[in-house]
C-alpha cells in the first residue's frame, strides 16, 4: 500500500478576479492537475520539478488539505485525507511552505509551539541542548533560543521551521524549496537532514525544488509536474 497517493485527481484554479476574460464567458479555470494518479510508498524519497507556476506547491498542500480537488482522492495510507481529523493528519504529513512563518516569540517558543497542542500530548518536550543540537544539524546552532524569532533572516526561518517540524516526528515532510534563501554550506545540511529522516527514521520525503539536487545518500524518484500533467521524470 502506497504511503501517500492521488487518485485520478483534478485541480483547478481559478481566473483571479479582473483578469480580461472575452465578454460573455466565464472565467476559465487554471488546471494543475488532470486526473493526476501518485503513489508514493513509505520511505520513498520524490523530487519533484516543474516549471514556475505549473502548481507544485498546490500538489502538497494538497496531501494536508490545505487545498481540497474538484475530482478523485488524496490518500494516506489508502484512506482519504478527508476523513482524517485535520491535526491528527497534519501531525502524521508535516508541510513547510516557501515562506516559512513564525509566531511572535523567541526561537524557543516557536520550536516548541508544536507541545502546546492536544495532538502532541504524550510527546516529550525536548530540553534546551536537544534543541540546540537539532539547530545545529541544520547550520543553525549560533542562533540564541531567546533570540526573538521575528528578526531571523528568510533561511534562517526556514531551518528554524524544519527543526520544528523535526521535532513532531512526523510519518511524511513535503518540503516546498526548503533551501532558496540557503548558502550553499546551509543548504547541503537542510537536504541532509532530510535525507537522514528518509534513511534513518523510515519517513517519506516529497521535495519541490529548482535548485540542483545532488543527494549525498538517497536515490530521488524524479517526478515532472506541468501543463496539468504528473509524470516519471529523470534526475540531472
Amino acid at each position: 500500500m502506497s504511503h501517500l497517493a492521488l487518485a485520478a485527481v483534478s485541480f483547478a484554479h481559478q481566473a483571479a478576479p479582473g483578469s480580461p476574460v472575452p465578454k460573455g464567458k466565464a472565467c476559465p479555470p487554471r488546471p494543475i492537475l488532470d486526473n493526476a494518479d501518485l503513489s508514493v510508498p513509505r520511505g520513498a524519497f520524490v523530487l519533484l520539478t516543474g516549471p514556475s507556476g505549473a502548481g507544485k506547491s498546490t500538489l502538497l498542500r494538497l496531501f494536508c488539505r490545505l487545498e481540497e480537488p474538484q475530482t478523485g482522492q488524496v490518500l494516506l495510507d489508502g484512506q482519504p485525507v478527508d476523513t482524517l481529523p485535520p491535526a491528527q493528519l497534519r501531525r502524521r504529513v508535516s508541510y513547510l511552505q516557501q515562506t516559512p512563518a513564525v509566531i511572535p516569540g523567541s526561537v524557543r517558543e516557536n520550536l516548541l509551539l508544536p507541545f502546546s497542542f492536544k495532538a502532541a500530548s504524550g510527546q516529550e518536550r525536548p530540553d534546551d541542548a536537544a534543541l540546540t543540537a537539532l539547530m545545529d544539524s541544520l547550520a543553525a546552532g549560533d542562533i540564541p533560543l531567546d533570540q526573538e524569532a521575528s528578526t531571523l533572516s528568510v533561511g534562517q526561518r526556514q531551518r528554524l521551521c524544519l527543526a520544528r517540524a523535526l521535532l513532531t516526528r512526523p510519518e511524511a515532510l513535503l518540503l516546498d524549496e526548503p533551501t532558496s534563501a540557503l548558502d550553499p554550506e546551509s543548504a547541503a545540511a537542510v537536504l541532509g537532514a532530510a535525507e537522514s529522516f528518509c534513511l534513518d527514521q523510515g519517513g517519506t520525503v516529497i521535495l519541490v525544488s529548482h535548485a540542483e539536487f545532488a543527494p549525498a545518500r538517497v536515490t530521488p524518484v524524479p517526478y515532472v509536474l506541468s501543463g496539468g500533467q504528473l509524470r516519471a521524470g529523470r534526475l540531472p
